[in-house]
């Protein structure tokens, strides 16, 4: 049987793990379907939660020249309903009961343009560039994340 994350029969306090990769932002009620997902989880449970980074700076320059376009994929994909930076993320985790132990980030996958020394040399810049300033060059972030007791 088919269902949406916002329509599934969930059972309460059942779950070890819920995963949401690359799917919140596509929701046009996140804060909802957490707090859904929190209820049918177990109290020692873990939450691994990947969202884009809006605060990017190819975005913030695409805004700086008035352009704000919708893509095939990444960050501003055009199916994402919503958008976040880490800060907004945070609040959102927090306002569904949830709390980060851990927050990883991600770089853009500059290997699908090739895997040559060009390519590596970038992806290693790009991996020092989101270690010195992650809320600018982090492509996306991702929470590891506990129940708050209630």
């Amino acid at each position: 049987m088919n269902s949406t994350v916002e329509s599934a029969n969930l059972p309460d306090n059942t779950y070890d793990c819920i995963v949401c990769a690359d799917v919140l932002e596509h929701l046009p009620d996140p804060l909802s379907t957490l707090k859904r997902l929190r209820q049918a989880a177990k109290c020692d449970a873990a939450f691994i939660i990947s969202l884009p980074n809006v605060a990017h700076l190819a975005v913030r320059t695409m805004l700086l020249f008035g352009r704000f376009p919708k893509m095939e994929r990444g960050i501003l994909d055009k199916t994402h309903l919503q958008f976040f930076t880490k800060d907004t993320a945070k609040n959102l985790l927090a306002d569904a009961g949830l709390k980060p132990d851990r927050t990883l980030t991600t770089v853009v996958p500059l290997e699908d343009f090739g895997n040559g020394i060009f390519t590596k040399s970038m992806m290693g810049m790009q991996r020092l560039a989101v270690a010195a300033l992650p809320r600018l060059f982090a492509m996306q972030w991702i929470f590891i994340a506990k129940p708050i007791p209630q």
